[in-house]
């Protein structure tokens, strides 16, 4: 056994491939730049070189592996139809795909035609529905958290079922360590509360004793502060949409798969802070 595992510098890859490296499990951690990702995160992995918008990368990432962790990447004229195509010609025997809660009713979006394009490769896989990641406290929000004391993004009043992405992690782990029992299955892994921001905003004020405020801008007023300070439109509206789901009510449904599997409770927001804190403080 030896897992490629995908998106290795984002939130989820890294937790999947120490999760791996936890259990003892030989895997290969895609990156762009093996030079970067030794630079950044050191020896202890190893990697490959893999672009999905260059398919002469193919080859040399499925080469001894049987099974993937596999997340879309940012980037423009992606091939994942040849890389699926590949890893079916390579023997591939599960691909574990890191995918959205609700997706199913969301057809416009890059993971309902990833979905589809994995189901009708023929090779066995499991998705992983996500919903809110907590981690963004910690990643996109984390700067005006620290530095004004504030969560700004424009979620409304809407409630939303975070999830831990160590728990995405460990799901993802267990359906390609054990894939004969996770085939072709499909799990949506939330949290077990549904919370808005003010109350996320209370939690961090508790914890870390400074006082954090939820500021519930419009949309308009977080784009325009947002472009005023740096960031790219692009990105911006992403960070929109990402919480529009919230905002209009519809990210609040709890599913109990997580539980299911692993016989634990997921991760609740206050440990999540905990753990986390160095990154506000």
């Amino acid at each position: 056994m030896k897992i490629l595992v995908t998106g290795f510098t984002g939130k989820v890859g890294l937790q999947v491939a120490n999760y791996l490296m936890y259990k003892d499990i030989s895997m290969v951690c895609a990156v762009r730049s093996v030079e970067k990702a030794q630079a950044t995160f050191g020896g202890a992995y190893e990697y490959v070189n893999l672009d999905f918008s260059d398919s002469s990368t193919f080859d040399e990432a499925l080469e001894n592996v049987d099974r993937i962790f596999l997340m879309y990447p940012p980037g423009q004229n992606l091939q994942f139809d040849i890389f699926l195509e590949k890893a079916k010609d390579k023997g591939i025997k599960h691909i574990t795909y890191l995918s959205l809660k609700d997706v199913q009713f969301m057809p416009f979006i890059h993971h309902y035609k990833m979905e589809k394009l994995i189901k009708s490769s023929g090779i066995p896989y499991t998705f992983v529905r996500a919903g809110y990641f907590m981690q963004n406290l910690n990643d996109f929000l984390c700067k005006e958290i620290k530095e004004r004391q504030r969560i700004f993004v424009p979620a409304g009043k809407g409630e939303t079922s975070f999830v831990d992405t160590r728990d995405l992690a460990e799901i993802s782990s267990l359906s390609l360590i054990d894939e004969a029992k996770h085939k072709n299955q499909i799990y949506v892994i939330t949290g077990n509360e549904a919370i808005n921001f003010f109350e996320v905003a209370n939690i961090m004020t508790e914890i870390l004793g400074v006082k954090i405020e939820y500021t519930n801008p419009s949309v308009k007023e977080f784009k325009e502060y947002m472009i005023k300070i740096g960031e790219e439109k692009g990105f911006v509206n992403v960070v929109v949409g990402i919480h529009m789901p919230t905002k209009f009510g519809l990210a609040k449904g709890i599913k109990h798969d997580y539980e299911k599997i692993t016989g634990k409770k997921p991760t609740n927001i206050k440990k999540y802070v905990e753990d986390f804190k160095e990154y506000w403080i």
